[in-house]
């Protein structure tokens, strides 16, 4: 498929998901969605789509891609220009790229693009999901989140809600050690409310499905789902979901 008709698919796609120029957007991403339409490597298929991304949400817009690593709670070093992301090809290859765009967070590190850049790198990064994290600042700054071919149990915001709620599911644990800022080596002590052991806290589509019901966007792209939904919209329904039923997200 030529890059003419992939854009005008693309469009298609993002225009039904509700997307418009100038919009917020948090992406979660799996770059399969490009490949299955052109025969080119991974780094192509990168650059195609995150030029794309640019061009339609515009200067206005902002763009949030999640680079995470969890290696920090193994005790290992953190630094933003180095360390991969676990959790897709695309912010790999933006990581190489654009690597001062990416948060000093060691564990839900993302990498920002648009009008916003400077306002989300001044969010606290020594703990992932308080009030002063990314996570509250996409809530107030009403972002949508988008899931491009992956499920929209990737959604890492649905933590940040079990956090306000405070599940019982789940604790604060601290972890230390160290991240790499301006070439030094700083010892950091970091909060992440993690998930208690032996409890199946794996969200599952169906479960978002029947808990989000026609809140949520899904459409399709060839052999993929994609979905959308507005932050507030996912906050206030979780958060009632949790307010009856502290463990509706749990298997």
């Amino acid at each position: 498929m030529s890059q003419q008709k992939l854009n005008k698919k693309l469009n298609y796609l993002f225009k039904n998901l509700k997307i418009k120029k100038g919009e917020k957007i948090v992406l979660h991403s799996n770059i399969a969605g490009i490949l299955q339409y052109a025969n080119i490597n991974n780094s192509s298929a990168c650059h195609f789509f995150f030029n794309y991304l640019k061009r339609y949400i515009g200067k206005k817009g902002t763009l949030v891609i999640p680079t995470y690593n969890y290696n920090f709670t193994k005790g290992k070093l953190f630094d933003r220009k180095k360390t991969s992301s676990q959790v897709g090809v695309l912010g790999n290859y933006l990581i190489k790229k654009h690597s001062k765009n990416r948060t000093f967070d060691p564990v839900f590190s993302h990498i920002i693009f648009g009008k916003l850049k400077k306002k989300i790198l001044n969010c606290d990064t020594n703990e992932a999901f308080g009030d002063r994290s990314i996570f509250n600042l996409i809530l107030q700054e009403k972002f949508k989140i988008v899931c491009f071919c992956c499920a929209s149990t990737a959604m890492t915001f649905i933590h940040f809600i079990e956090k306000k709620m405070n599940v019982d599911y789940r604790f604060n644990k601290y972890f230390e050690s160290f991240v790499k800022i301006n070439n030094k080596k700083i010892k950091v002590k970091y909060k992440y409310y993690v998930g208690k052991k032996k409890i199946n806290y794996n969200l599952t589509e169906k479960k978002i499905s029947q808990i989000l019901k026609k809140k949520i966007i899904v459409k399709k792209f060839g052999r993929f789902n994609c979905s959308q939904i507005d932050t507030r919209e996912l906050y206030n329904t979780i958060k009632v979901k949790l307010e009856n039923n502290k463990k509706i997200l749990l298997k």
